[in-house]
């Protein structure tokens, strides 16, 4: 049976509802769980440009919450714990001021902790958290940059006085078997200060997070032929192609599409030297497994035709926002001489 997000998250609320209802409700002599009510409001004033670079004094909620957290003894050397938080905009005027925030149940005992569900990234814990930037993205605020998550897994210890986090995100979303992402903190107090570093598996061999400032680029170009009417475009060794067509092509395969937004450029150069000219289909663009993929057109759908020209130059540029499954395709020039 296939069980979808919703489902597993209806699954875990359950579990968790069920099991506080069993340690509030459980019968003596045993001792009921420990349930602990948390929160807090986090409002601010600022002084902030809006989209037309204009300073405006503005005071707006800035993550303010409320929480559950529930304790309980499961044997003299396991305690189980769950903890449920959701975000409260104090200035929202319609009926649905809440939103997701925290939800993880676990257990600990003398080997360390093992927790499960949406929660906290460890580089937040053991860096982020312990850095308050004010006003927008203190360590009250509602962080959005990557530093909360669901579907993750943790197992926490100490050693020698420093905490060990490790976690890992398990959600098919990248395409990966397993685990999708690894991440581990090392945090340890010292005095009154806190020492956390951090590292994260990378997307990318280059992941950037925020904003970048690059003096120039370069792109690899790679030359490309033709077999049979059909010309591969492996986007893993670049996102440049130049093509000097020996024969009619019929198809294009892409390769390793990236699973979100992306772009290849396609230069094709006229190799016949006379009529008949060769012809390209740019329109047919397929998967490595074959399917067809969309490709769409400006001007109502028109399909260029590769210029009938010796030595002619033409260059399209195939644009996805959805992995690859539809392309926005467009002439960039053709005929250069």
């Amino acid at each position: 049976m296939k069980m979808t997000k919703k489902k597993i998250a209806l699954g875990v609320a359950i579990i968790v509802a069920a099991w506080a209802m069993w340690s509030v409700l459980k019968p003596a002599p045993a001792e009921a769980a420990e349930i602990t009510m948390n929160g807090s409001v986090n409002y601010r004033i600022g002084n902030d440009e809006n989209a037309s670079g204009k300073d405006i004094l503005k005071a707006e909620d800035n993550g303010s919450s409320i929480g559950v957290s529930i304790t309980d003894d499961l044997t003299d050397s396991i305690r189980g714990f769950a903890h449920v938080e959701v975000s409260v905009d104090t200035d929202d005027s319609g009926s649905n001021p809440f939103d997701s925030k925290l939800a993880y149940a676990g257990v600990e005992g003398s080997a360390g902790k093992v927790q499960a569900g949406r929660m906290d990234s460890v580089f937040k814990s053991a860096v982020t958290s312990k850095t308050d930037v004010f006003p927008e993205y203190g360590g009250g605020a509602s962080q959005k940059l990557f530093s909360r998550d669901s579907h993750l897994v943790q197992y926490s210890t100490s050693l020698g006085g420093i905490t060990f986090d490790s976690q890992i995100k398990v959600d098919g979303d990248t395409g990966k078997e397993g685990v999708d992402v690894f991440e581990t903190a090392a945090s340890m107090p010292i005095g009154g200060a806190n020492i956390g570093v951090a590292t994260v598996t990378p997307r990318a061999k280059l992941d950037v997070e925020g904003l970048s400032r690059l003096k120039t680029t370069s792109s690899n170009q790679v030359n490309v032929t033709s077999s049979s009417g059909v010309v591969t475009l492996d986007l893993a060794s670049s996102q440049v192609f130049n093509l000097t067509t020996s024969e009619d092509v019929t198809q294009f395969t892409a390769q390793n599409i990236p699973s979100d937004c992306s772009s290849f450029t396609l230069k094709v150069t006229q190799g016949a030297s006379g009529s008949p000219f060769h012809t390209v289909d740019f329109d047919d663009v397929r998967d490595n497994g074959g399917s067809a993929l969309t490709v769409n057109w400006p001007g109502g759908g028109l399909v260029p035709a590769l210029t009938p020209s010796t030595n002619g130059v033409d260059i399209y540029t195939y644009k996805t926002f959805d992995g690859g499954t539809t392309w926005y395709a467009f002439v960039v020039g053709q005929n250069f001489a």
